[in-house]
């Protein structure tokens, strides 16, 4: 990034409630707790600020990535040119959305793109509505979670999506109906055309907010349904160390970590990551790893799989 483009940013956030940060380092914002830095970093409260950065992101020709809670990224030890962008404010909360709205009996709900999933889910908990149960205890952002079509035991959150808000980068406001969206599993895409007649990559916009139909329910019933979710992830999973969840994506009819553990990989260490003993398909981070560290053991668990079950995992994981 250079004088010219860090000036305009600087001048545009100024009066802003969170201005500009330059060269930061990434570790703290990924829960891997390693990477590179970051040109710039900033925090945006409301759409129009969204849609007003976005617009002199593309006049500076500057590339931008929304990073949600970083649960799911890993920023490499070469670092990221352009800007990381945190939502918050107003694009972290959740409301319902108009009486008018309810359709079949289910109530459609409105979650920011910023709004942890714990929030979200906490929420609808104490408003008695069901249908996302199954997201308890997974990390990380609304939008984060609906661009990657995050699921867990048997659920994905495109069951219960209704439409999504997104923001390009000429500032535009894109409502996309589910109708123009293709779900599989941890993806999504948008089928042909939306707005201004221009094909969209869902990389290419935000996701401001997002609009779930959920189902009226008995609050301590959710609740109690949650809690037994919870207790099924942390029986199975690491605690207490950094992680960014499964690494690895589920290959069609296996499972990552019965490939990995299959082929005497857990425990396997580089610097300090190392693949979990707890379970296979986490890569932890046991003290002060590299971000290099990290993707030469994904690379290392890669070769081996691949070798012995000629199976190549992909990394669930977003390297930028």
């Amino acid at each position: 990034m250079n004088k010219q483009q860090r000036e305009s940013l600087a001048k545009l956030t100024k009066n802003w409630p969170s201005t500009m940060q330059f060269d930061v380092s990434m570790t703290s914002y990924s829960s891997l707790r390693a990477g590179g830095r970051a040109a710039g970093l900033i925090d945006i409260h409301t759409l129009p600020e969204l849609q007003d950065f976005l617009v002199c992101l593309h006049e500076q020709q500057l590339v931008f990535r929304v990073i949600g809670r970083g649960s799911n990224i890993l920023v490499t030890d070469k670092g990221f040119p352009g800007v990381m962008i945190q939502l918050k404010g107003e694009l972290e909360q959740v409301c319902p959305v108009e009486a008018e709205k309810v359709e079949g009996g289910e109530l459609l709900v409105k979650a920011g793109g910023g709004c942890s999933l714990g929030k979200f889910l906490s929420w609808c908990t104490k408003q008695g509505l069901s249908g996302l149960e199954f997201m308890t205890g997974i990390p990380g952002s609304v939008g984060g979670a609906v661009r990657m079509n995050a699921g867990a035991l048997g659920g994905e959150i495109g069951d219960r999506l209704h439409s999504l808000e997104c923001v390009d980068a000429c500032g535009s406001v894109i409502q996309v109906p589910r109708a123009e969206l293709r779900l599989s599993y941890r993806k999504v895409e948008f089928i042909g055309r939306i707005g201004r007649d221009r094909e969209r990559d869902i990389d290419a916009l935000v996701v401001a907010s997002a609009r779930f139909r959920l189902i009226p329910g008995v609050q301590e019933e959710i609740r109690s349904c949650c809690t037994g979710f919870l207790a099924r992830r942390k029986g199975k999973q690491p605690t207490g160390v950094a992680s960014a969840g499964s690494f690895f994506k589920n290959p069609t009819g296996d499972a990552a970590g019965r490939l990995i553990e299959a082929a005497g990989l857990k425990g396997h260490c580089c610097g300090e990551a190392m693949v979990s003993p707890v379970h296979a398909n986490f890569i932890v981070n046991t003290g002060k790893s590299t971000a290099t560290d990290i993707l030469t053991l994904m690379q290392q668990v890669q070769e081996t799989v691949f070798q012995k079950f000629a199976v190549r995992l992909e990394p669930e994981v977003e390297i930028i």
